[in-house]
C-alpha cells in the first residue's frame, strides 16, 4: 500500500510543470500557432472573433502575449516557414517587449489589429509593402515614441481608430522623412503631454493623408514641410495647450485640404492654425467656425501669409475670410489679400477682387506701420478714389463742385454779385439766369468753358467779392477733383 501511495505522488507530480516551464510550454504553443497563421495565409485571432476595447487591453495576460523577437524574426525571414503571400497577420495581441523593425526589408505585409504594444513599435528606415495597425494601442518606454516612423517607406500605413500616449518630445507618432503611399489615421486618438502628437515633418504621400471621423489629438499635429496629395482632416479634433493645433508650414498639397464637416482647432499663440507658406494646387477647404484659442484670448486664429491655393475658398463667404484677415491674423500682411483677389479675379469676379484690394489698404493703414503722412494720404485716398479701385468717387466729387458753382453763381449773381461787362450788350445790368448759370459752369470746370464770364462777371459788392474768392476755391476743387479721377483710372494712385 505504501509503494502505490508513493508511485501516485511521483506521477502526480511527473504531470506538473516545474516552475517557469508552462511560460514555455505556452511561449511555444503560441509560437507555432502563429507560425501556421502565417504559413496558411491566416489571421492569429486571439480574441475569438470578440470586440476588443482599448481600456482592457493592459489586463490580457500570458494566453494573449507573443514576444516581439519572434514576430521581428518573421519579418525578416528568420524561421524556418514560408510566409503566404498575405503576409503576417495579428488579432488581439499582447506584444512582449518594443517590436523593432527598423531597417528592415520586409517582403510581406504587417497586420496588427487591435493589438496592445505597452512598449512600442519601431519602424525607423525600414521598408515593408503594407502596413496595418487598425485599433492597436501603443505606449513607450523612456523617450522612444509610441510609433517611430521615421524615413519608413510603405505603398500604405492604416492606424484606423489606434490609441497611442506618449510624454516625449519625440513625438506620440512620429513620421518624419516617411515615404508613404497612403496614410489613414480615421478615428484615431493620439496624446502626448511633452510634444507633439504627429510629428511627421518632410513626410511624403503619394495619395492622401485621412485624419478624419472622430480624429483626435491632444498636442500638435506637425506637417511642416510635408508634401501630401490630400489632406482631409474633416471632422477632427485638435488641441495644444502650448502652440498651434496644426502646424504646418511649408505644407505642399496636390490636390485639396479639407478642413471642414466639424473640424475643431483649439490652439495658442501665435496661432491656432498655421499655413504660413504651405501651397495648394487644387482647393481649399475651411470652416473656421470651430477654431478657437485655449486661453480664450482674442489673438490670431490663423497663419496664412505666403498661402497660395489655385481655387476659390470653399466653406467660407469672402466677408468672412476678410474678416479673419483683417483681425485674426498674426499681423498685416498684403500677399493674403493678393492671393485672395487672384482667384476670385481668375473666376471672373471683378467687383469682389475690388473689395479684397481695397480690405488690404485699409488693413494696412490699420496694422502696416505706416508713417503718419503715409497714412493720412491713404485715408485721403480711401475716402476720394477708393484707393485708386473706384475713381469714380473723383467724379461724384466733381460734379459736387460743379453742382456748387451753379448753386453759388446764382444765389450770389441774383444779390448783385454778377453784372454784365462792357463787351456786353447792355452793361453794367444784372446778368439773367442763363448767365449766371454759364458763370457756375465755368468755374466748376476745369478745362471747358462756356464764354459767359467774358460777358457777365463779378462786381465790387460784398456778393461779388465772395463770388470771386469761392470761384478761386471751386476751380482748385474741380482741378483737383479731375487730377484724381486720371490718376485712379491710370492706376497711378494703386501702385502707390
Amino acid at each position: 500500500m505504501a509503494d502505490r501511495a508513493a508511485r501516485t505522488r511521483v506521477s502526480a507530480l511527473a504531470v506538473v510543470p516545474l516552475a517557469g516551464q508552462h511560460d514555455r510550454v505556452s511561449d511555444e504553443g503560441m509560437e507555432q500557432r502563429l507560425l501556421d497563421a502565417v504559413r496558411d495565409g491566416e489571421v492569429l485571432d486571439l480574441t475569438g472573433g470578440r470586440r476588443v476595447e482599448p481600456a482592457e487591453m493592459p489586463s490580457w495576460g500570458s494566453s494573449r502575449t507573443v514576444s516581439a523577437a519572434l514576430l521581428r524574426d518573421l519579418v525578416r525571414g528568420r524561421r524556418d516557414v514560408e510566409v503566404d503571400p498575405h503576409g503576417l497577420r495579428l488579432r488581439g495581441a499582447r506584444i512582449d517587449g518594443r517590436l523593432d523593425l527598423a531597417n528592415i526589408a520586409g517582403e510581406r505585409r504587417v497586420e496588427l489589429v487591435d493589438c496592445f504594444l505597452p512598449d512600442g513599435l519601431d519602424l525607423r528606415d525600414g521598408r515593408l509593402p503594407g502596413l496595418v495597425l487598425n485599433g492597436s494601442r501603443f505606449g513607450h518606454s523612456a523617450q522612444d515614441p509610441p510609433v517611430d516612423a521615421e524615413r519608413f517607406t510603405t505603398s500604405a500605413m492604416t492606424m484606423k481608430g489606434v490609441v497611442a500616449y506618449a510624454r516625449t518630445p519625440a513625438g506620440a507618432v512620429r513620421l518624419r522623412g516617411a515615404q508613404l503611399g497612403l496614410l489613414e489615421c480615421d478615428g484615431a486618438r493620439l496624446e502626448n503631454t511633452s510634444g507633439p502628437t504627429l510629428l511627421a515633418d518632410r513626410l511624403r504621400v503619394e495619395h492622401g493623408v485621412f485624419l478624419r471621423a472622430g480624429f483626435r489629438a491632444t498636442g500638435a499635429v506637425q506637417l511642416v514641410d510635408a508634401h501630401v496629395g490630400l489632406l482631409d482632416c474633416d471632422g477632427a479634433r485638435l488641441e495644444n495647450t502650448s502652440g498651434p493645433a496644426l502646424h504646418a508650414n511649408g505644407l505642399r498639397v496636390d490636390r485639396a485640404l479639407f478642413l471642414r464637416a466639424g473640424f475643431r482647432a483649439t490652439g495658442t499663440a501665435p496661432a491656432v492654425l498655421r499655413l504660413h507658406g504651405a501651397s495648394i494646387e487644387g482647393s481649399l477647404w475651411l470652416d473656421t467656425s470651430e477654431v478657437t484659442r485655449s486661453d480664450q484670448a482674442s489673438g490670431a486664429l490663423i497663419d496664412i501669409d505666403e498661402l497660395t491655393y489655385g481655387d476659390l475658398p470653399e466653406q467660407i463667404g469672402l466677408s468672412r475670410w476678410l474678416e479673419l484677415l483683417r483681425s485674426r491674423t498674426p499681423g498685416y500682411a498684403a500677399q493674403p489679400y493678393q492671393q485672395l483677389a487672384a482667384v476670385h479675379r481668375a473666376a471672373g469676379h471683378d467687383s469682389e477682387a475690388r473689395d479684397i484690394l481695397m480690405a488690404q489698404r485699409r488693413d494696412q493703414i490699420r496694422r502696416g506701420g505706416l508713417r503718419w503722412h503715409d497714412r493720412v494720404w491713404a485715408r485721403f485716398t480711401g475716402l476720394a478714389l477708393g484707393f485708386g479701385y473706384q475713381p469714380w468717387r473723383a467724379l461724384l466729387l466733381l460734379l459736387a463742385v460743379l453742382a456748387g458753382s451753379v448753386v453759388l453763381a446764382l444765389v450770389l449773381g441774383g444779390q448783385d454779385g454778377l453784372a454784365h461787362t462792357a463787351r456786353a450788350s447792355a452793361p453794367a445790368t444784372p446778368c439773367g439766369v442763363v448767365e449766371r448759370i454759364g458763370v457756375g459752369l465755368d468755374l466748376g470746370l476745369p478745362l471747358v468753358k462756356t464764354g459767359a464770364r467774358e460777358l457777365c462777371a463779378p462786381t465790387g459788392t460784398a456778393a461779388g467779392q465772395t463770388l470771386t474768392v469761392a470761384g478761386w476755391v471751386l476751380q482748385l476743387a474741380a482741378w483737383a477733383s479731375a487730377t484724381l479721377f486720371i490718376a485712379g483710372f491710370t492706376g497711378a494712385v494703386r501702385k502707390t
